[in-house]
Parts: C-alpha cells; structure tokens; sequence
C-alpha cells in the first residue's frame, strides 16, 4: 500500500513538472498584413491577390493563415522562415491552393518571446514561368490581342480613363439595350502541355453581370467549346486565377486551343465587363 502510495505521488510530481515545463513555452510572433509581388517588365502587371499564407519553420509547416494574419511562432530562437503563397483557385474561397508560379519568401531570423515581429514577404514569378509562348494575353497598353466570335455584338474598347481602367489602359465591352451577346477569343495556340504540368490564366476583372470563361477545342472532328468556370458581377476589380493543366490534359486530342471569354444578356439592359492583365502562365 505504502509503495503504491509513492507511485502516485512521483506520477503527479513528474504531472506537474510537466505541465510547468509546457507552460514555460512562451511564444514569439509574426504579424504579415500582405505579400507584395515583384514581377519583370516582360512578366507584365505585378498585381496579385495572394490571400492565405503557408509559414514553414525550420522546414515544417505549422500552418495556413489567412491574411491579414498574426501567428504565434513556438519556435524561438534562430530560426527559418519560409513562406507560400496561397491563392483562390478559380476564384472560389473554398479551394485555396498554393500559386506554382510565385517564389517561396525565405529568411533567416531570430524570433524571440513575446516580441512581434513585423514582415512584409516579397515574391516573384518563378525564373522558369513562362509567359511569351505561344500567347502571352494582353493588357491592353498598345493593342488589342483578341479576336472575337461571328455572332458577338460588340468588342474590346481600349480605355484608358482613370475611373475605368485598372492600370494604364484596360479593355472595356460595352454592350447596350438592343445588344444581347459578346465573346471575345485568344489566339489558337498548339504549344501548351497537356500532361498536368501548370497551365494558369490571370485576369483582373470588373463586370455588371456574370461571365463565363471556356476554351475551344480545335482540329477534332467538331470542334468543341468547354466550360470551365464562370465568374460574379463585381462593383470594382479583382483578381482571378483560372486553373488550365486539368482542362488541356483532358481535352488533350486537340490540334490547338481557342480561349473565350464571354456572356449573354437580356435585351433592353446595358452591360459593361472591364478586363485587364490577362496573363496565360505556364511551365514547359
């Protein structure tokens, strides 16, 4: 009985040890408002909307944080950061996945109890992102690189207005009354993967009413218009990610791709959708 009764006490002596050790854990902190992207003049805009970040310590992640975000580092010390960048794939809050175009933010730093440390992460596009071959988009700064389908009723405006235009000038289709329909296509282009490797469409975009985004599919024995996602009026821009490799691996018997980006109407109301930044990414 006796022996029994010091097992009990050094259970709850080693119990409290325990727990004072546990509470002795004071936590440093990372506060992140933003993640800034840095691109090259012939990576176009460097507009982003990286909504979440991932947070490595010392090459483990400790988890995803929506931004703005203020994380408690256990870690303390002489520590690794490194960063990713997360992002809504097509535009839903639901499916947040890590960009594959945007660097990892790295840093070494010391992270100390209870203090906040302040980190504005800057990304870029990764060196092997391609963005020239076989079309690089448009942003609408010298031209128009879009053709349009038969049956759309009106085109791509270029406007450079500072109440329209997202940066410098940006494409506007205006759609009146008597107007129902418009459809604006990319050049064919062949030269895409079509086995899983990243395939991104980018865009800012405002628009009165929903829109669609669909790619042809050329050289079969029809050719096909497919889907892919559609996208919600909205009052000002925003940035959308539109994920390609699944769409060009599946539909891989192509001789070549058409995108589109378009939508109907109902007569006897207006419409104006504003694009710009169309950016097509990809890694060979």
């Amino acid at each position: 009985m006796k022996n029994q009764y010091l097992l009990v006490v050094c259970i709850t002596i080693l119990s409290l040890l325990s727990c004072e050790k546990q509470k002795a854990i004071v936590p440093g902190f990372l506060k992140i408002d933003d993640v800034v992207l840095k691109s090259l003049a012939f990576q176009g805009s460097n507009s982003d909307r990286i909504t979440d970040i991932n947070v490595f310590v010392n090459e483990q992640s400790i988890g995803i944080f929506e931004l703005p975000a203020l994380i408690p580092i256990q870690k303390t010390g002489n520590v690794n950061l490194k960063i990713r960048s997360i992002i809504y794939k097509n535009g839903q809050s639901n499916e947040k996945v890590d960009y594959p175009f945007y660097t990892t933010f790295e840093l070494d730093t010391i992270i100390v109890p209870e203090a906040q440390m302040e980190l504005t992460p800057v990304v870029e596009y990764e060196s092997t992102a391609i963005f020239d071959d076989p079309w690089s988009g448009e942003d609408f700064e010298t031209g128009v690189d879009f053709n349009y389908n038969p049956l759309s009723d009106t085109v791509f405006q270029r406007t450079s207005n500072s109440s329209e235009a997202f940066e410098g000038a940006s494409g506007l289709a205006y759609l009146t009354e008597d107007m129902d329909f418009f459809e604006a296509w990319s050049p064919t282009f062949s030269n895409i993967p079509r086995n899983g490797t990243a395939v991104w469409l980018e865009m800012n975009y405002k628009s009165t009413h929903v829109f669609g985004i669909s790619v042809f599919v050329n050289g079969t024995s029809v050719s096909n218009q497919n889907a892919i996602v559609f996208f919600n009026p909205r009052a000002t821009y925003g940035k959308v990610y539109v994920e390609l490799n699944s769409v060009f691996s599946t539909l891989s018997g192509a001789i070549n791709y058409t995108l589109a980006i378009g939508f109907p109407k109902q007569k006897g109301e207006t419409a104006q959708f504003y694009v710009d930044n169309v950016k097509l990414v990809r890694f060979e």
